[in-house]
């Protein structure tokens, strides 16, 4: 056999899959989340909870 195997992969299908799920529920999102997540964007990193205020970390 001359060359690499070639593998078949379903890498690049799941991919466009997330994506387009992932912009069906932004599309959907209530105004208090848009809000919410807008304000989170724009104050950036500096403002983000740390400890118990950013959740369980065993999950």
């Amino acid at each position: 056999m001359k060359g690499k195997r070639k593998v078949k992969t379903t890498k690049w299908l799941l991919k466009g899959r997330y994506i387009y799920e992932a912009e069906l529920l932004m599309n959907n999102r209530s105004q208090k989340a848009h809000r919410f997540l807008d304000a989170a964007l724009q104050l950036g990193a500096a403002l983000e909870p740390i400890g118990r205020l950013a959740g369980d970390m065993n999950r």
